[in-house]
């Protein structure tokens, strides 16, 4: 326990949250509470509830985290397409792909917290602003970028409320179709 004392408040409840994202993936969002977030985390409940004091804050915590992670993986992305004409959709499209890939069971436990709060959606709603303005100074054709977009909204969207019809393989034909689309749009 030493070494958990001489970790920082960030490092601290970065761990709770990834412990708590493992409970949810694993289990389920029903399955969310202190007890089974301070078992898989390794903290006690005392030490959970000091960085999180309610449930409310845990779950806030939760989908802040998500949606930094998803702006990180944005952001290390665009450095990778830098030489596309639209760095930013381009990087959207690889970390969807992605994140429908390894985070689709997440998505679809955390939306069901999200009927109870809709303000859950606001620290998602300001990445997405974001990016949209970083696409709208890298493009004048903004009607072909949304229509890619609305695309990958889609796809996100039916994973997360399980509505899916597409096989995996089916999937990446429509990622495979996105990035022509958008070469097409730079040329």
């Amino acid at each position: 326990m030493a070494a958990r004392s001489t970790r920082n408040s960030h490092e601290s409840k970065s761990e709770i949250l990834k412990a708590a994202l493992e409970v949810v993936r694993r289990s389920g969002a029903q399955s969310l509470t202190m007890d089974a977030v301070a078992e898989e985390s390794g903290f006690s409940k005392g030490g959970v509830l000091y960085n999180f004091p309610t449930k409310d804050a845990l779950i806030t915590g939760m989908v802040e985290f998500l949606a930094g992670q998803f702006e990180t993986e944005v952001s290390a992305a665009r450095e990778r397409n830098l030489s596309s004409e639209c760095p930013t959709l381009s990087a959207m499209i690889e970390v969807t792909e992605g994140w429908l890939s390894e985070q689709r069971d997440l998505a679809q436990a955390m939306l069901a917290t999200k009927a109870d709060r809709p303000d859950l959606s606001e620290p998602f709603m300001g990445v997405k602003s974001r990016m949209k303005a970083a696409i709208e100074a890298e493009l004048s054709d903004r009607g072909k970028a949304w229509a890619i977009w609305a695309c990958l909204e889609g796809l996100h969207f039916s994973e997360a409320h399980c509505v899916t019809i597409f096989t995996d393989e089916e999937r990446a034909l429509v990622f495979q179709e996105l990035r022509k689309r958008l070469t097409q749009l730079q040329d």
